[in-house]
């Protein structure tokens, strides 16, 4: 049986703020009771975020508004935040959770649960939007944009948001839809600065944040977010065109830009045992296989000056030539200048830190320049000449039968100089003597050039080749650094033309007779056999989310991680001890469930068995026998110690 009414969506609105006017426009005797009516289950919490069952509200719900679960989550949930951030096919999962009853699957499938970024802990408003709203004459409602996790800022206001009364922590005391109305209060609106950075970026992430709800992304193909990150570094000389990264550079311009207030405001501080090796940003400027919050790349694309919109605009592989086909350069052909050529090769090498890019065309002319390019007319730039193709060759002879042309017209018609078009004209046999017109011989260098530029290049091939040996030769024990520094044009020549066979003619590298040292492994053994045991109690014992006490963050904490993976066998203790402490999967799980259980003390909730699952991120160990033990212990521990303190409360 279906609705009689629900409310139209405003613009912008949560699918929690329609759930909460439907509820007071019903009036209920037990507002409880408004979400079994909804989504068809009874005692289910008012999920802000990621709500699920929407196949069975969008059924219930009149046929004016037309609101398909697609559009429900799409227009009136926080998913299309996510979404743009991480792979199609988990977005597709996500979406089927949602559309049942796994909605909550959806937290662990879009990492919510896993990052440092929190959800805010109570619903949000800006109190210019709630004037607005009743100088229209609308009920107030709640906004998606004011609930995304690092949003602080209205962006249509440039207001900070303030918090209501209603929490979004999932337990007893979020069984009910609560409206705007009912929870915003009259506050006056504290304006950002304009002058101060700080306040600008949060306005930015603000503004990128509505963007990506307003224009949702159905997921993205890591490999294409870091192609487009590795585009905009090289632009700015933090990354090479081959993926290399600048890492102090970049942390050095990011930690200047974004300052420590705004990164510990966002909870995005830049972590790690070592910041230069491990951090989020790392992360994400390198290839990976996991996703990562979106606030973190708002951030990044902030610094690297672009907007959301501009950056999801930006090819997906890295292109320094932009996208092809490119022009053909053959001035005799007759598409010139025209988009037809579709081979671009990258070169293997850098010139000057910048990528050079090969151009062949099916008319046999073959070009290469160097990029980026940084405006539409750079792909119509030669750096290099390679092939000029029977096509050009036939314009040659073509313009050599017109006796009217001097060699200098015919150079400018091709695009080369008149030398080459003599060079050309010797090598391709054509009379020399025309109506007129008597051309002179070329002289002996410019003839081997041309018609025996082969030749010319296998003989200078020869004598590089032969030197190079010679001195090798001459002295077994010569090193590559002597080598270069006695033939450096012959080195350069073989480099750049002949570098296949250089590498297997290199000097062998010397060995460098390194002191040796006497190290006493037992008492090194004792020593760090007690190291690691401490450094394992000092992981479990940190204060926040739990780190896992495997082999690489003792060896990071200790700052011995190669010590720990090369020497080890000459440490049999240390190798007993770490066995010992290094924690499995299971064990690890157990101990994040024993960390959520306390949080729901702090917190003073109660919470489900699958609230505890979920928030401890032990979904896909729940068969664990382990796990399965500590979550139903946890649980029990949970009732009484909230009830005795509830009593204990209401006596004082």
């Amino acid at each position: 049986m279906g609705l009689g009414h629900f409310p139209t969506p405003h613009p912008d609105e949560l699918l929690y703020s329609l759930c909460a006017r439907f509820g007071a426009g019903a009036r209920y005797s037990n507002a409880k009771a408004v979400p079994e009516e909804l989504f068809g289950m009874g005692g289910a919490s008012a999920t802000v975020d990621l709500p699920n069952n929407l196949g069975h509200l969008s059924a219930v719900l009149p046929a004016g508004p037309s609101l398909t679960p697609e559009r429900l989550i799409s227009r009136h949930t926080l998913l299309p935040f996510f979404s743009a951030f991480l792979l199609t096919e988990r977005v597709a999962q996500i979406e089927a959770d949602m559309r049942g009853g796994r909605g909550q699957a959806g937290y662990m499938r879009s990492g919510l649960m896993a990052s440092r970024v929190p959800t805010p802990n109570y619903l949000r408003f800006c109190p210019a939007c709630i004037r607005e709203d009743r100088l229209l004459s609308r009920e107030a409602y709640w906004r998606r944009t004011h609930q995304v996790p690092g949003v602080e800022v209205c962006p249509a206001h440039g207001v900070f948001l303030e918090e209501s009364g209603v929490s979004r922590q999932a337990g007893r005391d979020n069984l009910q839809f609560i409206t705007a109305a009912e929870a915003a209060r009259a506050l006056p609106p504290r304006r950002i600065d304009s002058s101060d950075r700080d306040h600008q970026a949060l306005l930015q992430v603000a503004r990128d944040a509505a963007w990506l709800l307003e224009h949702p992304i159905p997921g993205s193909a890591l490999s294409g977010l870091h192609g487009r990150y590795l585009r905009m570094l090289a632009e700015r000389g933090l990354a090479t065109y081959t993926g290399s990264i600048h890492v102090k550079e970049l942390l050095a311009e990011f930690t200047a830009y974004h300052s420590p207030a705004l990164l510990k405001l966002l909870h995005c501080e830049l972590r790690g045992g070592d910041v230069e090796k491990t951090n989020w940003l790392l992360r994400l400027v390198r290839p990976s296989r996991n996703a990562r919050h979106p606030l973190y790349h708002l951030l990044l694309i902030q610094f690297l000056g672009r907007t959301v919109e501009e950056f999801f605009r930006l090819p997906e592989e890295l292109t320094p030539f932009g996208e092809g086909p490119w022009p053909c350069l053959n001035p005799a052909a007759d598409h010139y200048r025209r988009l037809v050529v579709t081979d671009c090769q990258m070169g293997d090498r850098l010139r000057y830190g910048r990528p050079t890019g090969r151009f062949s065309c099916g008319c046999g002319f073959a070009y290469a320049r160097t990029g980026p390019d940084f405006s539409p007319e750079d792909k119509f730039s030669v750096g290099r000449v390679l092939s000029l193709g029977p096509v050009w060759e036939a314009g040659l002879k073509r313009l050599w039968d017109d006796s009217s042309l001097s060699v200098s017209e015919m150079g400018r018609r091709l695009g080369v100089d008149p030398l080459t078009i003599r060079r050309h004209v010797t090598r391709l046999g054509l009379p020399l003597s025309r109506p007129g017109k008597e051309l002179k011989p070329l002289g002996r260098a410019a003839r081997l050039k041309g018609r025996a530029v082969s030749a010319a290049w296998e003989e200078k091939r020869r004598r590089c080749r032969s030197a190079w040996l010679s001195v090798m030769r001459q002295n077994r024990r010569v090193t590559l650094k002597t080598l270069r520094s006695k033939l450096p044009r012959e080195y350069a020549w073989l480099l750049q033309y002949d570098s296949e066979w250089l590498e297997g003619h290199k000097p062998c590298p010397r060995r460098r007779n390194r002191p040796t040292t006497s190290v006493d492994w037992k008492r090194r053994d004792a020593e760090y056999a007690a190291a690691v045991r401490a450094a394992a109690s000092r992981l479990k014992e940190a204060p926040g989310h739990p780190v896992q006490v495997t082999r690489t963050a003792i060896g990071r904490a200790l700052g011995a991680i190669t010590l720990l993976r090369q020497k080890l066998h000459k440490m049999p203790l240390t190798a007993q001890v770490l066995a010992s402490v290094v924690e499995t999967r299971e064990q690890y799980a157990v101990r994040r469930v024993w960390w959520v259980a306390d949080l729901y003390c702090q917190e003073d909730v109660l919470a489900r068995e699958w609230q505890l699952v979920m928030r401890a991120n032990v979904y896909s160990l729940r068969e664990s026998s382990a796990v399965k033990r500590a979550v139903a212990n946890a649980i029990n521990m949970l009732e009484p110690r909230l009830s005795h303190d509830r009593v204990e409360r209401a006596a004082l």
